[in-house]
């Protein structure tokens, strides 16, 4: 096969009651010239046994395994072996419209485009989380605008309608390698640092109004776990890096400033239900070096509120 037209990139970790359905909504895009990269992060419970058992069925399927180092580690390695004009990042419980690889191509070719972002539903509706989110973008962009990068997010965070997921954005690859982006390991929430850079670094974005992603809430996933000092550690790296990135790039700064105290002060708000030692650590950070990020109203929440776990 010629060069294909977009690399999918899936790493696994004990999926396999969902990763069949996963693969085979993206083996079964419309876009035919593709080639889908799994990488199996140590999974212990037969995913590996399906993919392989896929790959003997379609010759566009890699399946490469490694030690269990994190979904990170492992989208960055399937970036390695990516040879595709663009890059998709799909998660081994979801499930992509067998359209949504054919439209994204089409629209980054037709307008030069950094990257293009969509929409998601939900697939499992009744859970608790899932009423609290929404991955409804359309109302807030034109889907007949080319937006600057910074100027988006801007745009987003201010509608508080930004989604860190990078299962929405259809990527470019040369605008990813020469943006050097990469996933920051051994983190939780590291899609949050992922996708502000790359909207940060991009310069010709534009979006399409459908929701082709179908996102699975799962008991044991990152967003379902009950919150704990780990995930806290995350929101701070990630802070810490884009500061550090604003260091260097002084015209982004008003705009990491305002993610921070979105992303932060929820972070923060969180934490409240940490053990009261954490929360005392936390609030002695806050107070210091992120106060322009946590509110008080927040900072108050995390010293004073009682927290009998079930």
């Amino acid at each position: 096969m010629s060069e294909p037209k977009v690399s999918i990139i899936i790493p696994v970790y004990n999926t396999a009651e969902y990763v069949r359905q996963a693969v085979e909504s993206i083996t079964e895009q419309t876009l035919r010239e593709i080639e889908i990269i799994v990488v199996n992060d140590g999974s212990t419970d037969g995913s590996l046994q399906i993919l392989e058992e896929l790959a003997a069925q379609d010759t566009r399927i890699q399946v490469y395994s490694q030690e269990n180092k994190g979904q990170s580690v492992a989208r960055n390695n399937g970036v390695q072996h990516a040879t595709g004009q663009y890059l998709y990042f799909m998660d081994s419980d979801d499930l992509l419209d067998a359209d949504a690889l054919e439209l994204c191509y089409k629209k980054c070719e037709e307008l030069k485009l950094d990257f293009v972002f969509f929409d998601a539903e939900i697939l499992n509706k009744d859970s608790a989380l899932a009423m609290e989110l929404n991955y409804k973008r359309y109302d807030q962009t034109d889907d007949k605008q080319v937006y600057d990068g910074q100027e988006l997010l801007r745009l987003l965070v201010m509608k508080h309608a930004f989604s860190p997921s990078p299962c929405l954005s259809f990527i470019r690859t040369s605008y990813f390698k020469n943006a050097r982006l990469s996933f920051y390991p051994n983190i939780i929430h590291e899609d949050q640092l992922f996708t502000c850079l790359l909207y940060l670094k991009a310069k010709r974005v534009m979006s399409i109004h459908q929701s082709f992603f179908k996102r699975r809430f799962r008991a044991g996933s990152t967003m379902t776990r009950k919150f704990a000092w780990k995930n806290m550690q995350g929101y701070l790296t990630v802070s810490d890096e884009l500061l550090n990135y604003a260091k260097a790039n002084q015209e982004v700064r008003p705009v990491i400033d305002l993610f921070l105290k979105q992303m932060l002060d929820a972070a923060v708000w969180q934490a409240h239900v940490l053990p009261f030692r954490q929360r005392i650590r936390l609030f002695r950070k806050s107070a210091s070096k992120y106060k322009q990020y946590v509110s008080k109203r927040t900072l108050a929440l995390l010293l004073f509120k009682s927290f009998a776990p079930k």
